[in-house]
């Protein structure tokens, strides 16, 4: 069978094997019932050679993510940044994505999780821009779905499950079956949530404004450096709810996060945003986070990991 990553080698639960050896028991829980929490992270070539973009952050969530179902692994933190420079050196990659996963193993088959080990995989794989090579400068095309994000009452959207990201999945085929690049996703009080993958970001006049957890939406990484640039950068910020109209109304809209980095949107359902392309301030605040991810700015430096 054809591979589409490249990725050559993955680390198992302590031990690095080949990615035809990477196999799943088929009675594994996380097969059957998407009992498994995942990470996306980047490592970037810069001042610092390459290094990952912080990763404790993305570790910690991780352990987070698997507590909050129940998940206890067995491998630190420091035993995970090991393994991932491990393999990123054993590919010769100078940048990558890292996919950590840790997964409800096999055990005695049910709904519910008895006598069940837990393994933690990471692999690694080269990946470029993620909605395309020409979306970081024209922008994308967005639509708001009819799939709705989930309520907080029913899944918790700060973790990071592989079972939540069903609902991205049909919102994502919803969007291109319409046409659109990516999906943007209502909450259940018809107040914007989130992308399929990303956060959204409005900037109206000099002020940029993003929702907050409470509207159903896990709070990226990236966009916690795109807020913190922000401020940096003396950007006014705002965090409150987002209607359709706050998007269609904008004169900037972008999406962020871990595989979309910074992305703007030119059309949501078939309307022009602002120019219809990447606005001056988005433009300052993807400068800057490139920048930033590739160590090319001091003051942000603590948040990459070397590969050594």
């Amino acid at each position: 069978m054809s591979r589409k990553v490249d990725s050559k080698f993955v680390w198992m639960d302590g031990k690095i094997v080949t990615a035809d050896e990477a196999k799943v028991s088929f009675f594994s829980h996380a097969v059957h019932y998407g009992t498994g929490v995942f990470e996306g992270v980047r490592c970037y070539d810069g001042a610092l050679g390459p290094a990952v973009f912080r990763l404790p952050e993305h570790l910690e969530r991780l352990r987070r993510s698997a507590r909050g179902y129940f998940m206890e692994y067995l491998w630190t933190d420091a035993e995970l940044t090991k393994a991932i420079a491990e393999l990123i050196k054993l590919h010769g990659f100078r940048e990558c994505y890292i996919r950590p996963l840790v997964q409800t193993g096999e055990g005695r088959m049910g709904v519910r999780p008895r006598e069940c080990e837990i393994n933690a995989f990471i692999a690694v794989w080269s990946w470029g821009a993620y909605l395309g090579p020409e979306a970081l400068e024209k922008g994308i095309h967005a639509a708001i779905v009819e799939q709705r994000k989930y309520l907080p009452s029913a899944l918790d959207p700060t973790i990071k499950a592989c079972g939540h990201y069903l609902n991205s999945v049909l919102a994502t085929k919803e969007a291109a079956a319409r046409g659109y690049d990516e999906a943007i996703l209502l909450n259940g009080h018809d107040r914007v949530a989130e992308g399929a993958g990303e956060n959204v970001f409005v900037v109206h006049g000099d002020t940029l404004i993003t929702n907050g957890p409470e509207e159903s939406l896990l709070p990226g990484i990236t966009r916690d450096s795109v807020l913190s640039i922000a401020h940096h950068l003396g950007i006014p910020v705002r965090i409150a709810p987002m209607t359709v109209e706050d998007l269609l109304g904008a004169d900037e809209v972008f999406m962020t996060g871990t595989a979309a980095e910074v992305t703007p949107v030119g059309q949501i359902n078939g309307r022009t945003i602002g120019r219809g392309g990447r606005g001056p301030i988005t433009l300052q605040l993807q400068t800057n986070y490139l920048d930033a991810v590739r160590g090319r700015l001091e003051r942000f430096v603590h948040w990459l990991t070397p590969v050594v």
